[in-house]
C-alpha cells in the first residue's frame, strides 16, 4: 500500500509543498480549492509531466497494487456523451468449486508476495552492508591517493577528484598488474627522471682519466749519491755529506781551488776526485728526478684543470658537494706532495714517498660513472619517453597495489562473502517471483472461465432500483463488453441525465469497478481506492446511501481477507465526512489504522495538518475551528457568514434587522453583507462560496462580524468559540482604502447591482 504521499511545484503547492504519511483509512477534508483535486489526480495519473516534482512512496515489499482513483476527472473519462461505457468484468457465481480454486491460488499469491517482500528486506539490508564495505574501502584507498598524490600526481590522473573511480582503479589493478614491484626511491627518482627533468638529451661526463704511477716513480725513493770506489766517497758516505758535498761541487766552478765553504786552498786533486764522484750516473739520475717531479707537477695539476668543471657547472645528478669535498683533499695532498718533491730536489739523497690522491680519485670515478647511467637512462627515457611514461605508471600502480593489500583482501573477503548471500536471495526472490506469476496466471486462467461484463450491470441496476432511481438503468451496448445508460424504453438516456443522477451512476459504476476491473485478467489484483468527493451534487439520502457504500468498503479493508488493502478519502462536505469517519465505540478518537487530516489554502499556498482525533465534529464547531485556525483565507468572510446564519436564524432566533440597526451608518453597509447570505434562503451549512477578498477585507469583516455578537448581547458565546482571544483592528491606511471598496461594492448592490459572490466548486 502507499506510505507516502509527497506532492509540490504543481497547482497551489509552493516549492516546500506537503507530505502526508498515510495508513489503511485515512480521510482528507478541505474546502474546495483547497487542493483536494490535485491529491486525486496525482494518485490517478502521477506520470504526467506536471507531477515531476512529486513523488508516491509505496511500502517496501508491497506486491504491484492496482490503484483506483474516484474524482471528476474520472466522471469526464468514462461517461462521455458520445461514448459506451467501458464493461466491467466480475467473477460469476456460477462455480463455487472454481472460486474456491481462485481463492485459494490467490492466497497462496500473498503468501509468496510476503516472502517476496521479506526477501526484499533482507536483499536492502545486504546491499547496504555492501555499500558499506565498499564506502569503507573506497576511504582507504583514497587515504593513499592522499599520500602519494604530490609525487605520483601524474599516475592518478583523471582519478584526483573522484573517490569512486580511483577505488575502482585500484580494484582492477590489483586484479590484472604483474609488473615488477619498485620501492618508493626508485619511483620516486623515475618520476623525477621522466616526468620532471627538462625534455633536452645531456652529454655524459667524460671519464676520468690519471695516471697513478706518477705518484710512485721509484726515483722519488732512490737515493741519490755519488760513486763510492773513489777515496773521498767513505769520508762522505759516513759523514752522510752527499747533498751537502754536492751543493759545494757546484759552486766550485771559478773559485781557483778555494774552498766555497772555508775558503782554504784545496788540494790539488781534490776537484778531480769530486768530479769523479759526482760522474755521468749521479747526473743522469738528477736530471731523470728533475724530469719525473717536472711531469707529476705537470699532469697532477693538468687533471684539475680538466676536472674542475665537476665543481664549477651543474651537472645533473653529481653529488656537487662530495665532488667538491674530494677536489680539496687531493689538492691538499699535492700540495703536500709538492713540498716532498722540492725537499727531493734539494736533498737528491732523501727518499721519499708522496700522499696518494688514488683513492679519491676512485671516488670522483664511482661518483661520475653513477652520474653517466642516469643520464645514459634520462636520454634513453627521451628517445621513448611515451613508453617509458607507460611503464613508470604501470609500476607505480604495482606500488600502490602492494601499498593496499591489506584493505584489498580483507575487502574482497567480506565483498564476496556478502555478495554470496546477496545473489543466494536474489534467486530466491526470483524463484518466488516465478512461484508468485505462474500461481497468478492459473488464477486468471480459472477467472477467465467466470468472468464477465454481464454481472456488473445486474448489480449497479439493483443497486438503482434499491436507491430509486427506476427511470433508467445500465444495458448492454452494440459493442460487446460495453455499456450504454437507457430509459426502460431502451433509448439512450446519456445526454438527458440530471446531474445527481450522472454523479450517482458514475459513482456505482466505480464501485463496481473497484470490485473487477477493465480489464479481464486484473479481476481480482490487490488494490488501493480513493475517492474524491463522491456526493457534490447529491441530496441527503443519497448522501446516507454512498455513505453506506464506503463503510462496507472500510469493513472490507479492515478484515485483512480481501484484495482492498487500502481508502483515501477526499471531501469538503462536513456531513459526508462525519458519516464516513464516525465510530460508535470510540466517538472521535482516531483508530490505529486510520489518519485524519485538513487541507487549507492560505495566501494561495495548500497547506496540510495532521490530527490526533477526528478534527470533524459538527458543521458549527468546524466553521468556528477554521475562522480561528485559518483567518486569512480567502473564504473567510463566508465562514462568518455561515456562523451568522446558524446561530441567529437556526439558534437565536434573533431579529436581523434590529442587529443592523445597532451600527453606525459606515458600518451597516458591511454588516448586510455579511447577513446576505443568510437571508437567501438557498444555502445550507454545507455549500462554499467565494468572495474575492484580502487580508485587509478580512479583518475590516472580522470585527463587523464581532461587534455583531457583542451588539446583539451575545458576546460570551463568541469569547467561547474564539477561545477569548484578543483582536485589534490595524486602522491603518491600507485598512481604512480597504473599508472604503467594500462599502462602494456593497452600496452598488443597494441600487440592484449584485455583488462578485459565485459558487466555489
Amino acid at each position: 500500500m502507499i506510505e507516502k504521499i509527497r506532492i509540490k511545484e504543481v497547482a497551489s503547492y509552493d516549492s516546500t509543498g506537503i507530505e502526508v504519511n498515510l495508513s489503511k483509512i485515512n480521510y482528507i477534508y478541505g474546502s474546495n480549492g483547497t487542493g483536494k483535486t490535485t491529491i486525486s489526480e496525482l494518485l490517478r495519473n502521477s506520470d504526467n509531466q506536471k507531477f515531476s516534482s512529486c513523488n508516491i512512496e509505496w511500502k517496501q515489499g508491497s506486491p504491484d497494487f492496482d490503484l483506483f482513483v474516484y474524482n471528476r476527472n474520472f466522471v469526464q473519462e468514462n461517461f462521455s456523451i458520445h461514448n459506451d461505457i467501458k464493461g466491467i468484468f466480475t467473477l460469476g457465481k456460477e462455480s463455487t468449486e472454481i472460486l474456491a480454486l481462485i481463492e485459494g491460488k490467490l492466497k497462496e499469491v500473498e503468501k509468496h508476495q510476503d516472502r517476496i517482500g521479506n526477501l526484499e528486506n533482507n536483499i536492502k539490508h545486504k546491499k547496504e552492508q555492501l555499500e558499506i564495505l565498499k564506502t569503507n574501502f573506497m576511504n582507504h584507498c583514497w587515504d593513499l591517493k592522499q599520500k602519494y598524490d604530490e609525487n605520483f600526481k601524474e599516475a592518478f590522473t583523471g582519478l584526483r577528484n573522484n573517490r569512486e573511480r580511483f577505488m575502482e582503479k585500484c580494484l582492477s589493478e590489483a586484479e590484472n598488474n604483474n609488473s615488477e614491484l619498485y620501492t618508493y626511491e626508485e619511483l620516486y627518482r623515475r618520476v623525477e627522471s621522466v616526468f620532471k627533468n627538462p625534455r633536452v638529451k645531456i652529454r655524459p661526463i667524460p671519464g676520468i682519466q690519471y695516471e697513478s704511477s706518477l705518484e710512485e716513480q721509484s726515483i722519488f725513493q732512490t737515493k741519490i749519491i755519488g760513486k763510492k770506489d773513489i777515496d773521498i766517497a767513505r769520508l762522505i758516505s759516513e759523514l752522510n755529506l752527499s747533498d751537502w758535498v754536492q751543493q759545494g761541487h757546484r759552486h766550485m766552478e771559478g773559485t781557483d781551488g778555494i774552498c766555497p765553504f772555508c775558503q782554504q786552498e784545496l788540494p790539488g786533486i781534490f776537484k778531480e776526485n769530486l768530479d769523479e764522484y759526482f760522474d755521468e750516473t749521479y747526473t743522469e739520475q738528477i736530471q731523470n728526478l728533475n724530469s719525473s717531479i717536472e711531469k707529476y707537477e705537470r699532469d697532477t695539476f693538468g687533471f684539475f684543470e680538466e676536472y674542475n668543471f665537476l665543481i664549477t657547472e651543474d651537472i645533473p645528478f653529481i653529488n656537487k658537494e662530495r665532488i667538491t669535498s674530494l677536489f680539496e683533499i687531493m689538492n691538499s695532498t699535492y700540495k703536500e706532495n709538492i713540498q716532498l718533491l722540492e725537499r727531493k730536489k734539494n736533498e737528491p739523497s732523501r727518499s721519499i714517498e708522496l700522499s696518494s690522491i688514488a683513492s679519491n680519485l676512485v671516488q670522483i670515478k664511482s661518483e661520475v660513472e653513477h652520474a653517466n647511467v642516469q643520464i645514459l637512462e634520462l636520454n634513453r627515457v627521451i628517445d621513448n619517453i611515451k613508453e617509458e611514461k607507460e611503464r613508470l605508471i604501470k609500476d607505480i600502480w604495482r606500488f600502490i597495489v602492494e601499498e593496499n593489500k591489506g584493505n584489498y583482501d580483507n575487502y574482497m573477503s567480506n565483498f564476496r562473502r556478502e555478495s554470496g548471500a546477496l545473489v543466494g536471495m536474489e534467486k530466491g526472490k526470483a524463484r518466488q517471483v516465478g512461484f508468485k506469476k505462474k500461481l497468478e496466471e492459473e488464477a486468471i486462467e480459472l477467472q477467465n472461465q467466470l468472468t464477465s461484463v454481464l454481472p456488473s450491470i445486474h448489480e449497479i441496476n439493483t443497486l438503482l432500483k434499491s436507491f430509486g432511481f427506476t427511470n433508467f438503468q445500465l444495458a448492454e451496448s452494440d459493442e460487446q463488453g460495453n455499456y450504454k445508460i437507457a430509459r426502460e424504453n431502451g433509448e439512450d438516456a446519456n445526454e438527458t441525465l440530471s446531474e445527481g443522477e450522472k454523479t450517482f451512476i458514475t459513482f456505482l459504476y466505480f464501485y463496481q469497478l473497484i470490485n473487477g476491473s477493465n480489464d479481464q485478467d486484473k479481476v481480482n489484483t490487490a488494490r488501493v481506492v480513493a475517492i474524491d468527493d463522491p456526493i457534490s451534487s447529491l441530496d441527503s439520502n443519497i448522501l446516507f446511501m454512498v455513505s453506506n457504500l464506503i463503510n462496507n468498503l472500510k469493513k472490507k479493508i479492515r478484515s485483512n481477507d480481501t484484495n482492498f488493502k487500502q481508502l483515501i478519502i477526499l471531501t469538503h462536505n462536513v456531513y459526508f465526512h462525519k458519516e464516513i469517519s464516525f465510530n460508535k465505540e470510540h466517538g472521535s478518537k482516531k483508530l490505529n489504522d486510520e489518519t485524519f487530516w485538513i487541507l487549507r489554502k492560505t495566501d494561495n499556498t495548500s497547506q496540510i495538518t495532521k490530527y490526533e482525533e477526528n478534527p470533524i465534529k459538527n458543521s458549527y464547531e468546524l466553521l468556528w475551528k477554521e475562522l480561528k485556525e485559518n483567518p486569512n483565507s480567502i473564504t473567510t468572510p463566508n465562514i462568518m457568514r455561515r456562523i451568522l446564519e446558524n446561530y441567529f436564524k437556526f439558534f437565536g432566533n434573533i431579529d436581523v434587522n434590529k442587529i443592523i440597526e445597532e451600527f453606525p451608518d459606515e458600518d451597516k453597509v458591511v454588516c448586510n453583507s455579511l447577513f446576505s447570505w443568510a437571508n437567501d434562503g438557498s444555502h445550507h451549512v454545507n455549500d462554499d462560496l467565494y468572495v474575492d477578498s484580502n487580508q485587509e477585507q478580512n479583518t475590516i469583516y472580522f470585527e463587523v462580524f464581532r461587534r455583531i455578537f457583542i451588539n446583539s448581547n451575545h458576546e460570551s458565546h463568541f469569547n467561547m468559540m474564539m477561545g477569548n482571544i484578543e483582536i485589534e483592528v490595524e486602522e491603518d491606511a491600507a485598512a481604512d482604502e480597504a473599508k472604503k471598496e467594500i462599502q462602494e461594492a456593497l452600496a452598488q448592490i443597494a441600487v440592484g447591482r449584485s455583488l462578485r459572490i459565485k459558487p466555489y466548486f
